[in-house]
């Protein structure tokens, strides 16, 4: 069975070709049952879109696991396993579509409409996968939605893989508003001097003066 790992942002590195995801980059890893890891913050919208239709359209069959995270564009590909596994310990989050744009009014009122568009094609991947109400799910995209591993299996998103250590992932991207912060570490305390004891530093100035002789 082939095995794709997803654990990188969704699209295009420029910087660093090799680590680039999009559909291109697991095409030809679609070769017979397929299993799918992914641990990702998400990224570019239209190379989720494509990567989760091919994966919906492959013939042979697709498990998903969320190994830490699938947010974002991440969390459309999660969809697309025949069968798909969120171990309690993963996370998982749906937003509205985010992008940044220049020039006139005219210009904000299209990028306006375009992701009110790219939301409506993205609602169907969760709807089909939960049997949720579209208008459910749209509000949870509105409200930039975490869920844990437990909480997304009981809404339908996939199945519950039970046990497992908590992780932590980097979720500092700019499409993303309110990610969960990995606990601070607790520093050592220090334990408090002891004072030396009446008796005990008695000795100690014994043993000065002997030293002095």
């Amino acid at each position: 069975m082939n095995e794709i790992l997803i654990y990188q942002p969704i699209g295009e590195n420029f910087w660093e070709p090799e680590k680039s995801m999009t559909g291109e980059t697991i095409k030809s890893q679609l070769k017979g049952d397929v299993t799918v890891r992914i641990d990702s913050p998400g990224g570019d919208v239209f190379a989720g879109f494509a990567i989760y239709n091919q994966l919906a359209q492959h013939d042979g069959k697709v498990t998903i696991y969320v190994d830490g995270a699938a947010a974002s564009a991440a969390s459309i590909i999660a969809m697309a396993g025949d069968e798909v596994y969120l171990p309690e310990t993963s996370v998982l989050m749906i937003h509205d579509p985010w992008t940044m744009a220049v020039g006139d009014s005219g210009d904000m009122t299209k990028t306006a409409e375009l992701l009110d568009t790219i939301k409506d094609a993205i609602i169907p991947a969760y709807v089909n996968r939960t049997g949720l109400d579209a208008e459910q799910i749209s509000d949870m995209m509105s409200e930039e939605t975490w869920l844990t591993g437990s909480q997304a299996a009981e809404m339908g998103f996939g199945t519950l893989v039970e046990g497992g250590k908590q992780t932590a992932s980097n979720f500092e991207r700019p499409w993303i508003k309110n990610a969960p912060k990995p606990e601070p570490k607790e520093e050592p305390k220090e334990k408090p001097k002891e004072e030396p004891k009446p008796f005990k530093a008695k000795l100690q100035k014994r043993r000065l003066k002997l030293a002095e002789i």
